[in-house]
């Protein structure tokens, strides 16, 4: 019998009452972006990554096309949008993210099927990937506005405490270049204040959802992809405000009494999975298949990594005494800026600490830094490890890329290896 007929109803996998407030809170944002252009306040572009809270910390509504470009595609409307793009010019294999963005602006779509209104200036970073600049300086000159990139040099295996130092340095100048700029552009003072309490709330939110995280890695688990794929929007749409805490702490509080009484987001749990890369925003539903083989992730690295407050040199104290120097070292250890060697030791600790059985590894067709060095990655955590991995191929936004069949059967023969493992 296989494991399908075994499980032939797919269970119900329960998302927490909480983060159906996910929903007030993304329109909240999306109201003060409508309500910035009616008060004439500054607006600004700014890709994932990249110092957010500085914006909030300069009354600077931020707008991030990487978060619209997901809506399209969680709208349908991505494909059209990318082949728009195609049409233009845009290669096939470029990022979807941006081909999306190119298509709806050039089609003038509004927010709700992702389109992003132009801002007042542009903000882009190389901290997770280098065609965000490259992104930015297209569509900078396409409307016609100013555009600052912060360049964020990748610590690797064997660099020096010296080295780290001086690129420590060279960004925090930026940084302060950074503050120069937007006070230039808006007529706005910069007020060390205001920063201070933008980055605490900032600091409380990604506490907030590491304790979060930590629920994750009890048997069975209280929180599923349901709540996660959606609920890490406020980390970088939303850094330095205060009603995303208050979400988080309702899910948080959710989930441990889920905990307490023995309650998981999956009635029967056998196989705890680790999911590495970009979800596929227009078919997130594809990962509740995974629930007829009693299976559920439990960890996924995308969603963590926003969490951003991860390096122990970056202390509370420090992100309220020193704001912009405690962002030049959060930039400089993000989870996607990890060398190989630090991502093998840091999935390593994962699978053991949150008892993961496996690990699916998108191979994202259209994203090269999240992407890279992912066979290598796998070759080590199975020879090393012993860690059973999966490579699936198929990309974040653009449906064309994914055979869902396919994919299915790879997932389904990987399932009964996980399955045979826990017989011997």
């Amino acid at each position: 019998m296989s494991t399908t007929e075994k499980s032939e109803k797919p269970q119900q996998n329960k998302m927490l009452n909480a983060t159906q407030g996910l929903k007030n809170i993304m329109g909240r944002h999306f109201l003060a972006i409508e309500q910035a252009y009616r008060d004439g306040t500054p607006t600004a572009w700014a890709t994932s990554g990249s110092p957010v809270e500085m914006l909030y910390a300069m009354d600077v509504q931020p707008m991030l096309p990487e978060n619209s470009a997901t809506v399209s595609a969680a709208q349908k409307y991505s494909q059209n949008f990318i082949e728009m793009a195609e049409a233009e010019g845009y290669s096939y294999d470029l990022c979807s993210y941006f081909k999306t963005n190119v298509g709806a602006v050039l089609s003038n779509a509004g927010m709700t099927e992702g389109g992003t209104r132009k801002p007042t200036f542009m903000l882009s970073t190389d901290v997770i990937c280098d065609t965000h600049v490259n992104w930015f300086e297209v569509q900078a000159e396409r409307f016609n506005v100013p555009h600052y990139t912060i360049d964020v040099p990748h610590v690797v295996s064997n660099s020096s405490n010296r080295q780290y130092n001086y690129f420590k340095k060279y960004i925090t100048e930026q940084l302060y270049e950074f503050i120069d700029f937007m006070q230039e552009v808006t007529g706005k003072e910069y007020d060390e204040e205001r920063a201070r309490k933008v980055t605490e709330n900032s600091w409380n939110l990604s506490e907030t959802w590491k304790n979060i995280y930590e629920l994750r890695k009890h048997i069975p688990c209280p929180i599923s992809t349901r709540d996660t794929f959606g609920g890490l929007f406020p980390l970088f749409t939303m850094p330095g405000l205060k009603a995303p805490i208050k979400l988080y702490k309702r899910m948080y509080r959710e989930a441990k009494e889920r905990v307490d009484n023995g309650i998981g987001a999956l009635k029967k749990e056998e196989f705890r999975l680790m999911f590495e890369g970009i979800p596929f925003w227009y078919n997130l539903k594809y990962f509740g298949q995974l629930e007829k083989w009693n299976a559920i992730i439990v960890y996924e690295p995308y969603t963590y990594a926003f969490s951003k407050y991860m390096n122990p040199k970056v202390t509370k104290e420090m992100v309220l005494n020193t704001p912009v120097e405690a962002m030049s070292e959060l930039m400089l250890s993000f989870w996607y800026v990890y060398d190989l060697e630090t991502r093998i030791k840091k999935f390593e600790e994962t699978v053991r600490e949150w008892n993961i059985d496996g690990v699916l590894l998108h191979n994202n067709l259209s994203c090269r830094p999240n992407s890279c060095g992912m066979y290598d990655l796998k070759r080590h955590l199975m020879e090393d490890y012993d860690i059973p991995c999966l490579i699936i191929d198929a990309d974040m936004n653009d449906p064309r890329k994914l055979n869902e069949t396919q994919t299915l059967n790879q997932i389904e023969s990987f399932i009964e290896i996980l399955r045979q493992r826990k017989k011997q």
